[in-house]
């Protein structure tokens, strides 16, 4: 008996054994065209980003308020190298002893080609006070502070975000804002109003505006664009922020969380408030004592966060991938088991294409027509043609089976798409079901004598004779 016999043979009494590593093989294959489906999202998901970023920075990008901070420069006298008196101007920074912040944030949508991205105007009131800048222990000699030269700024990442001018209230004065370079070092930019009166016996130090202990009040407005974020400092030695918005779904960032927030159908509003302890830089410092960036790390906000986008949920849709394609192969396994008609390979591998197309169809839909529309066409399109194609290949009406199995696996995961919170135990019980399921479909199955039944070429097969015999409901099953 020659060695192909052998083989053949071999392969016959052991078919289930066989067509199960088949079945394995084409599973591990489809590994790579679901790889490049997720690769084809990383791409397209990263030009959505960049459309949006282009966007966001025409229209002012994220916004960080900087500020106000009083700055008031003094003339520092030092000794160089060769013992010869140096002066030089430094600056002071003094931070409010309280700061307020009221705002309401409006979100807008721009587009560009397909792509949609969420910008925001903020209308912001600032108020607060602060106390005369006290220079004590730092050794500086009042002649030479340039109390002329004190200015209040506020830096900007972008200075494109404002849209009005910016009038100033200070103690009994009035003032305005003019632009200038960020003295503080936070940002490139900032927005700055001379205080020339500000030193002892000055204006903006006396009258009707100044409390009695010395307090000097502030207070002005800012209309600011920028991208669907905006984050605060915690300057004042209390400091509060009080934002409201319509958006339905913010994202609270930062060092700082906040002490009070509401959430409902029509919007969201969120206070926070943050003493100065709970920082780690004081309420004045001299020209580089401070790291800018150690004062930036404090910063909070909110962000309107879009709840899980396309791309995304076509990401987690592939981690799904090997059960759409597990789901129909067994189920055409388990026809080949209870009905002994045999089903080729390639009729597995064309059922597995379908499958995968379904990911390219949900993807390239979605951009257009939306996620939840273009599922359901996806869906319904490709187990429509799964289920046809079954039928016609098993030439029984039991192929319709196909279909519920389908519909159930699409419809789990669109319950787990949807589901933020509770996707991985849904899932996880999803597929202990199905796992259950398959179970109870084959506990008494007898595999050894499927084997022998299955077995090509032998007259005698139960296969060979179930399919001389006429097709009843009950062979079906």
């Amino acid at each position: 008996m020659s060695t192909h016999t052998t083989v053949a043979r071999a392969a016959r009494r052991h078919s289930v054994i066989v067509k199960l590593v088949i079945i394995g093989v084409l599973l591990l294959l489809f590994l790579w065209p679901l790889f490049m489906f997720q690769l084809l999202v990383r791409e397209r998901e990263e030009r959505r980003k960049q459309t949006e970023s282009e966007i966001m920075q025409s229209w002012g990008g994220e916004q960080t308020l900087a500020g106000p901070i009083l700055t008031v420069p003094y003339i520092a006298h030092s000794t160089d190298e060769k013992g010869r008196r140096v002066e030089s101007v430094e600056a002071a920074f003094f931070l409010p002893d309280s700061l307020v912040i009221d705002g309401r944030l409006l979100p807008e949508t721009r587009s560009r080609g397909m792509y949609e991205v969420t910008v925001s105007t903020a209308d912001l009131s600032l108020r607060g006070t602060f106390h005369a800048p006290d220079f004590s222990g730092w050794r500086v000699s009042p002649a030479d502070i340039l109390w002329d030269q004190a200015a209040l700024s506020l830096e900007l990442p972008d200075m494109r975000a404002l849209q009005e001018r910016v009038p100033l209230s200070w103690g009994g004065t009035k003032g305005e804002f003019h632009s200038g370079k960020g003295g503080a070092g936070m940002f490139a930019g900032e927005i700055r109003a001379s205080l020339s009166g500000l030193g002892p016996g000055g204006a903006a130090t006396e009258g009707r505006g100044a409390s009695s202990g010395g307090a000097i009040p502030f207070s002005f407005t800012l209309a600011l664009r920028g991208g669907d974020s905006i984050r605060f400092l915690p300057l004042g030695d209390e400091t509060v922020v009080t934002i409201s918005s319509p958006w339905k779904s913010p994202n609270f960032n930062g060092s700082y969380l906040p002490v009070r927030r509401s959430l409902s159908t029509a919007g969201f509003d969120a206070q926070w408030r943050v003493i100065s302890m709970a920082r780690a830089y004081p309420q004045r410092w001299r020209g580089a004592e401070i790291e800018p960036q150690s004062v930036l790390g404090t910063g909070f906000g909110v962000s309107l966060m879009t709840p899980v986008d396309t791309y995304l949920k076509t990401t987690r849709a592939l981690k799904y991938g090997l059960l759409f394609l597990f789901l129909p192969f067994g189920t055409l396994f388990l026809f080949e088991v209870f009905s002994g008609r045999r089903i080729h390979p390639l009729q597995y591998l064309l059922i597995g294409l379908a499958d995968c197309i379904f990911y390219l169809l949900l993807l390239s839909l979605a951009e257009h027509i939306g996620f939840a529309l273009a599922y359901a066409a996806a869906s319904a399109a490709c187990a429509a043609l799964v289920t046809l194609y079954t039928v016609a290949v098993v030439k029984r009406s039991t192929g319709i089976v196909m279909l519920p199995v389908l519909a159930a696996a699409y419809g789990f995961l669109a319950v787990v798409l949807n589901s933020e919170d509770f996707a991985l135990l849904i899932g996880a019980v999803g597929l202990f079901a199905l796992l259950g399921i398959v179970m109870y479909l084959t506990r008494k199955v007898d595999w050894y004598r499927k084997e022998a039944s299955l077995e090509a070429g032998d007259p005698s097969s139960p296969a060979v004779a179930e399919s001389r015999a006429p097709e009843s409901p009950a062979a079906d099953l």
